[in-house]
């Protein structure tokens, strides 16, 4: 890899870590900043600080706020339907695409080549977005079962979503309002495919932990898949996806659909399977603690308000006998 060298400072960067940079803060700034990542001091450890990945230094350095909803520190699964980056590189639409730490960039899936995906945890949740912000304001807990009450960080249920019977007593504005609340399905597993990068680089991914999230028309096909599995008595994380896409077009819209099919091979649960089974259910458990404790405080907030409420109503009843007590 190409470095450069900077005169000021005495030492080699390398030409990508610089030109990452140099468009968000000075040398100085870098070299400069008291860096700890892991408990090591950064700035006196060059070597170790040009080893991350830039999703680690943008966590260092708070480039990346965890503001966004993320899934843990898992890469997730979509299916691609731009036709290009934004630095201009041609790209394949409707194949599958992941980000890789190692390579830092996305990579894309062959195109007509399945990807192998093996799901370990299949569960729900509900959340709200918001179009001007491009955010998530409210998430329910993860749930995976759906006798399960789906608590959210507003402190209701389900992010606000009405279902059964009691849409229709709905305004047209609330129906609007309704759509922008979505129940996602969230697989957990373990990713393995041929792919490049948008600048054509050859990559293989090999066992990857990664969250595929779906919804809508895209709901159902992994679904149907896991309940077949279901009906035939295997576990599911004994078995391989194969993944692949199939074009839809409804009027001047083009999407793209996953298509599944299960490979005849089962495959024994190991021990490592087991480290991987932890983690996931560590990163839903966490993101339901953190849903719970804003589903509290919210409740703790509205208990509060009506409480203030209740007493500003009292005064203005009788406010000598308020005053007097």
């Amino acid at each position: 890899m190409d470095k450069i060298w900077l005169e000021d400072y005495g030492f080699w960067i390398d030409e990508r870590k610089y030109k990452f940079f140099i468009d968000k803060c000075t040398i100085s700034d870098i070299i400069n900043l008291n860096l700890t990542y892991g408990g090591k001091n950064m700035t006196n450890d060059l070597q170790a600080f040009e080893s991350l990945s830039k999703e680690e230094i943008m966590k260092m350095t708070g480039q990346d706020d965890g503001s966004q909803i993320s899934s843990g520190s898992l890469p997730r699964l979509t299916i691609n339907r731009t036709s290009e980056d934004d630095d201009g590189n041609a790209l394949r639409t409707g194949v599958y695409s992941i980000y890789d730490s190692e390579a830092e960039a996305k990579v894309y899936s062959l195109k007509d080549g399945a990807v192998q995906f093996r799901p370990f945890i299949n569960a729900y949740q509900y959340m709200e977005y918001d179009a001007e912000n491009n955010n998530y304001p409210c998430s329910s807990v993860i749930f995976k079962s759906w006798k399960d009450e789906p608590i959210d960080s507003n402190g209701s249920v389900r992010c606000g979503k009405v279902i059964g019977k009691d849409k229709e007593q709905l305004t047209q504005a609330e129906i609007d309002a309704q759509r922008n609340i979505k129940c996602y399905r969230l697989v957990y597993g373990l990713l393995s495919m041929e792919g490049t990068t948008a600048t054509g680089e050859s990559t293989t991914i090999e066992n990857m932990p990664v969250l595929w999230r779906v919804t809508g028309m895209n709901f159902k096909p992994i679904g149907e898949t896991l309940k077949s599995l279901k009906g035939r008595n295997s576990l599911m994380f004994n078995h391989v996806l194969n993944l692949t896409t199939k074009r839809k077009k409804s009027g001047s819209n083009v999407f793209y659909v996953a298509s599944i099919s299960v490979s005849d091979k089962e495959i024994a649960f190991s021990k490592k399977d087991l480290e991987h089974m932890d983690m996931f259910n560590d990163i839903v458990n966490e993101e339901n603690v953190r849903v719970s404790e804003k589903w509290k405080e919210a409740n703790s907030n509205k208990k509060q308000d009506a409480e203030s409420a209740k007493v500003i109503n009292a005064v203005e009843a009788s406010p000598e006998e308020i005053l007097a007590s």
